[in-house]
């Protein structure tokens, strides 16, 4: 079986990012699972190879898009034409329906990821787009795509009434979670009190809340795993806050200290101005933490830890409602929805039954 992954992110090429985390992750296991697996991404960075070449990345072939509007659509039309068993759209709306339409008797899937309404764009305080016109029209050709789609699918349930309001599709909705790793290493946790915080530095993940936490709490370590894509607000937040003594800003690493931090530490501190169900959480659930988040999707925050508002004094007094109300059980429970549902090996079995009764 082969398998084309289309996204507009593949994580560590240039870009740190949750769909492009996840596609790689997809990708890997299906290799491992005995499926060649293409993924093809639109020209985001100098690290990608030249427009229409690949680069093979844990066992996948991974082709390079163009990102110029004219380009996407008018030339290189034999750049969208796959030999693939099954087409999995996993975000990328503009190329999702350039590759759908060209390849019209190929299995498709879309798994939407996330969805933005203008409300959610209105509360992280950012500009939906910066052409309405040339957003409208995207928007217009993603709907299509979703009408030629054989299954429609999304890793949350909230996303559901999202993907029905906005992009006014009405067939079945299928729920494809996305997994994550179950540890590596046995889940020994710290005696004194560790929070960690994984992703990215930006302004929509809004990093500086959980650095006034941790000043707010000395007795209890953060220890901080991402960066910026902005060098200047890098360098920014290091200067602001690096002082504080028990805030450890360790940059990007997602190999063995994270998974190290991730056995010892109490709680993953959240403070997204929006998510829609980050894969940090799964991990988190995977290492038994408690989940401490001004985000609540499909309320994983308050079944497996504490719903907090965008504000220190609330970020600290659920960190003293878990501790007092025995934060380890929230994590165990936690802890078992992920091994019910979140699993890499639950996962990839879901992706491989979904690929093989649509190519039956």
């Amino acid at each position: 079986m082969k398998v084309l992954l289309v996204t507009d992110e593949f994580f560590s090429w240039g870009y740190h990012g949750g769909y492009g985390y996840f596609t790689r992750k997809l990708g890997r296991e299906l290799v491992k699972s005995g499926v060649d697996v293409e993924c093809w991404v639109h020209k985001i960075s100098s690290e990608q190879k030249p427009v229409g070449e690949f680069e093979e990345i844990d066992g996948v072939q991974v082709k390079t898009l163009p990102r110029n509007k004219i380009g996407k659509y008018w030339k290189n039309k034999s750049l969208y034409k796959t030999d693939a068993d099954v087409i999995h759209s996993e975000c990328g709306r503009l190329d999702t329906f350039l590759v759908f339409k060209r390849n019209p008797d190929v299995p498709k899937v879309v798994t939407v990821q996330d969805l933005r309404s203008k409300k959610d764009w209105e509360k992280i305080g950012e500009s939906q787009t910066k052409n309405i016109l040339w957003d409208w029209w995207v928007t217009k050709k993603y709907r299509q795509a979703l009408q030629m789609a054989n299954i429609v699918s999304c890793q949350a349930n909230h996303l559901k009434r999202k993907i029905r309001e906005l992009l006014g599709y009405r067939k079945e909705i299928v729920l494809l979670p996305n997994f994550c790793d179950p540890p590596s290493k046995q889940v020994a946790k710290s005696d004194r009190a560790k929070a960690l915080f994984l992703g990215r530095l930006d302004p929509i993940k809004n990093p500086e809340l959980c650095f006034k936490l941790a000043k707010e709490l000395p007795d209890v370590d953060f220890y901080v795993l991402g960066k910026a894509h902005d060098r200047n607000r890098d360098s920014l937040l290091k200067k602001t806050y690096g002082e504080i003594g028990n805030l450890h800003l360790l940059g990007h690493n997602s190999g063995e200290i994270k998974e190290k931090l991730l056995c010892k530490s109490w709680f993953l501190v959240n403070t997204s101005l929006y998510e829609c169900l980050p894969v940090s959480f799964l991990e988190a659930m995977s290492h038994k933490c408690a989940l401490l988040s001004t985000r609540n999707p499909d309320g994983y925050t308050a079944m497996f830890g504490y719903h907090c508002q965008q504000t220190v004094s609330s970020l600290r007094d659920g960190f003293i409602s878990l501790v007092e109300d025995g934060w380890r059980e929230k994590a165990e429970r936690g802890y078992r929805h992920y091994m019910e549902n979140h699993t890499t090996e639950r996962g990839v079995k879901n992706h491989l039954e979904l690929y093989e009764n649509l190519i039956r």
